[in-house]
C-alpha cells in the first residue's frame, strides 16, 4: 500500500505540473483499486492460490447431440469448490460448494443432500469459460 501511495503522490505531482503547463486538461485524477472480492481467477496462475475458496464457474461440456451422430456443446454454471486439479493434464474436478444458493435448491434451511455432496464436474481447463471468486454475502 505504501508503494501505491508513493506512486500516486508522484503521479499527482506530475499531473499538476502538466495541468499548469497546459499540456493536459485540468482536473485529471487517478483511481487505484483492487480486483475485489469476486475477482476473476486466471486458471493456471490462480487455481492453487484460491483452491480453498468458493468459486463461481461457467463452463461448457461436450455431449452427443440429439441425433447421436455428432457432438454438441452445452453451457453450465454453478458455485463450486475445487476438489483437485492437474496442471500436466490441464483438467480439474469441482464439487458443489456448501453455500446458501446451493443449499436453497434442496429446500430452504436444508443442508446439501448426499447426491449434491457427491456430485463432481470433471473439466479440462479449456472448457472453463469464467472462474471467479464467490462471496456468499
Amino acid at each position: 500500500m505504501s508503494d501505491i501511495e508513493v506512486f500516486s503522490s508522484a503521479y499527482r505531482a506530475r499531473l499538476d505540473e502538466a495541468e499548469r503547463a497546459g499540456i493536459i486538461p485540468e482536473n485529471v485524477s487517478l483511481e487505484v483499486s483492487s480486483p475485489g472480492v469476486e475477482r476473476v481467477v486466471r486458471i493456471l496462475q490462480d487455481l492453487d492460490r484460491f483452491k480453498d475458496r468458493t468459486m463461481y464457474v461457467k463452463y461448457f461440456v461436450e455431449a452427443a447431440d440429439e441425433t447421436g451422430t455428432g457432438l454438441s456443446s452445452k453451457e453450465g454454471d454453478g458455485v463450486f469448490r475445487l476438489v483437485s486439479f492437474d496442471l500436466e493434464l490441464r483438467c480439474c474436478t469441482w464439487g458443489i460448494a456448501d453455500v446458501k444458493i446451493n443449499r436453497d435448491q434442496a429446500g430452504k434451511g436444508r443442508p446439501l443432500n448426499k447426491k449434491q455432496r457427491d456430485w463432481r464436474l470433471n473439466a479440462p481447463f479449456h472448457a472453463l469459460r469464467l472462474v471467479r471468486l464467490y462471496s456468499d454475502v
